[in-house]
């Protein structure tokens, strides 16, 4: 019976994960986080230019949510594609994390 009912959160859980909400809000994270890292890496050109495609890949993800085609994707897609926008969240989060300093002078 324990069995069943850890089963059963898992599938639950998994389920809320993989759902459209899910990765609605997973775009809209990735696409404020970009933003906000392309603000503190103005100068760098080829930055920008990764940033542009990162809002235009949010975009299409969010394309491709509201088509009735996303559900039928299989579970291993959905986590497939989950666990790669989970890294590129990590990867622009440590973006903002190198970003030089505004100004030489110490506050």
């Amino acid at each position: 019976m324990r069995t069943k009912w850890q089963r059963l959160l898992e599938t639950r859980r998994k389920k809320k994960e993989l759902s459209t909400e899910s990765f609605r809000a997973l775009a809209k994270d990735i696409r404020e986080i970009a933003s906000l890292s392309g603000h503190l890496w103005i100068a760098d050109s080829g930055f920008q230019e990764r940033i542009k495609r990162i809002h235009a890949e949010m975009d299409h993800l969010d394309h491709l949510v509201e088509r009735r085609t996303f559900e039928h994707l299989s579970l291993e897609k959905k986590e497939e594609l989950r666990k790669s926008l989970l890294v590129s969240k990590e990867e622009l989060l440590k973006s903002i994390q190198a970003a030089p300093c505004p100004t030489d002078r110490l506050q």
